[in-house]
């Protein structure tokens, strides 16, 4: 909007009545125009300050675009390959010693990797040398039970034998006798 058109959305009263006792008129007038003349300037400002504005918005916004389109192709800059042909000698130095770096992690992340596996084995045999210790130790210990049980079972059988046997020699001792009577 230009500063016509909004003034004449506000108008200024510009004139006053006279009255007997009343103001100067040049005066209230001078002072009328000065203070319309300073709101036309800060309607000016104002417009000038929101053209201003939206134009950092929009540089803003074409700068934003700018630093996007800038990232992209620094990302796509960096997952490509460099050739250290095509670059300065500096910057293939710089190159080389990365690439010496990488090499270093990776083969200090490899013998890492063998020691941990290294311990894991002889974790995993210590392990099953216990393992094997224990079911010697179970084994010796079922064999010393069966034994007993075993010695148990013949002192078992002895006794029964001994009470069958004596038990056998009274019968027969009886039956000598009746048959002694019998006879």
């Amino acid at each position: 909007m230009s500063v016509e058109s909004r003034t004449e959305l506000v108008p200024l009263r510009t004139w006053f009545g006279l009255r007997w006792r009343g103001y100067d008129r040049d005066e209230v007038d001078d002072y009328v125009a000065e203070l319309e003349a300073e709101l036309r300037l800060v309607t000016a400002d104002r417009d000038a300050s929101e053209a201003r504005a939206d134009a950092l918005a929009s540089r803003l916004m074409s700068v934003q675009e700018e630093n996007a389109a800038l990232q992209d192709g620094l990302h796509r800059i960096c997952l490509t390959p460099i050739d250290p042909k095509g670059l300065p000698e500096r910057l293939a130095r710089m190159v080389a010693l990365a690439e010496e770096e990488r090499r270093e992690v990776i083969r200090d992340a490899q013998l890492k990797a063998l020691m941990i596996v290294g311990e894991a084995e002889q974790r995993a045999r210590r392990l099953d040398e216990e393992a094997a210790a224990k079911r010697e130790e179970i084994r010796e210990d079922f064999r010393l039970a069966m034994s007993a049980r075993r010695a148990e079972a013949m002192r078992a059988l002895a006794e029964l034998r001994n009470v069958a046997l004596d038990e056998a020699e009274r019968i027969i001792a009886e039956a000598k006798v009746q048959g002694a009577k019998v006879d």
